[in-house]
């Protein structure tokens, strides 16, 4: 049994975990549905990430935080099976979103002449429900008997009990974490060197004869969006890979420990201490919290948007991109 204190600490902290991402993200939507120049083919993918935070804040954790006031799973059967298979979905579907916005970034910057056939609004919509219906396909096989849905006491909430099927937590790891990291660094290592053998095309073009200065000016324009960009563009890319690669980052770093700790229980039989489970998953769930910090202090624009939101004034400075 969790003693009153322990109950009351993880309680707040569980609401204001939930409070801060629920209003973080609903702004979020707000505020890119009231700015236009924020409704870019790169910011919809953002937004599907943001969608997968909503699901955590409005779904998960106020579950979690009825269990934890009344230290035991209380909602039925039916009610914790569904809120397994909603923990389970939501984490997959972070991890399939982090990997779709890094194959937008790809192609974004590395096969920039093709960018715009291949990014329509439309196309943009069915690839974000392929996403999902990938992300549905990967969380539904605990219903059919490839390991199942119960109550972990020591997290406080009801998720696929990986100890059931070592096979079914294999696949997961394979497909929900070294799957979508193996993207994710293709993308990010071709996107540098294509970065790379950009800057060596540039410096070649500096050492021109003043009759190439056209051809240089063309050369150091940035490749986004399917065209030529001005230098605008080109702070705005590397505003939205910045964005992307914190996020990524975050990501790993909220939800490695849960992860590890996973790993530990079902192969090494370690018997973890509740305190330790329980944090692993707080720490997922400061995820979708702490994402809103990310679009704030890595974009200027999104910056000013919560502010003015929220009815701050500016400030006369405002360091930082």
């Amino acid at each position: 049994m969790t003693t009153v204190g322990v109950i009351v600490v993880e309680t707040i902290f569980l609401i204001l975990i939930c409070a801060g991402a629920l209003t973080g993200n609903v702004m979020l939507f707000v505020l890119i549905a009231k700015n236009p120049p924020l409704q870019t083919k790169g910011n919809v993918f953002i937004l599907n990430l943001a969608f997968a935070d909503l699901l955590v804040a409005v779904v998960n954790m106020p579950v979690t935080i009825v269990t934890v006031i009344a230290d035991d799973w209380i909602l039925g059967e039916n009610v914790c099976l569904a809120s397994g298979f909603f923990t389970l979905l939501t984490f997959v579907a972070s991890c399939m979103a982090l990997t779709m916005i890094s194959v937008n970034r790809y192609h974004a910057i590395c096969h920039w002449t093709s960018y715009h056939e291949k990014y329509t609004h439309g196309k943009c919509v069915i690839y974000i429900g392929i996403v999902w219906g990938v992300t549905i396909g990967l969380s539904l096989p605990p219903f059919f008997g490839w390991a199942k849905f119960a109550y972990d006491e020591g997290q406080s909430y009801c998720f696929a009990e990986w100890g059931m099927s070592k096979s079914y937590t294999l696949f997961m790891i394979a497909a929900c974490l070294f799957g979508p990291i193996s993207v994710m660094s293709y993308c990010y290592a071709k996107i540098y060197r294509f970065k790379k053998q950009s800057g060596i095309r540039v410096l070649a073009a500096g050492t021109a004869s003043d009759s190439n200065s056209n051809e240089m000016h063309t050369v150091t324009g940035t490749y986004a969006s399917g065209e030529l960009v001005s230098n605008a563009s080109s702070r705005n890319d590397r505003k939205l890979s910045r964005t992307i690669m914190t996020l990524i980052v975050v990501f790993a770093l909220c939800w490695s420990p849960f992860a590890i700790i996973m790993i530990l229980q079902v192969f090494f039989s370690v018997d973890v201490p509740r305190w330790a489970d329980f944090i692993s998953l707080v720490l997922g769930y400061m995820n979708s919290f702490l994402n809103v910090f990310v679009y704030n202090a890595t974009n200027k624009a999104v910056r000013q948007g919560y502010r003015k939101l929220l009815g701050c004034k500016p400030n006369r400075v405002d360091i930082g991109g």
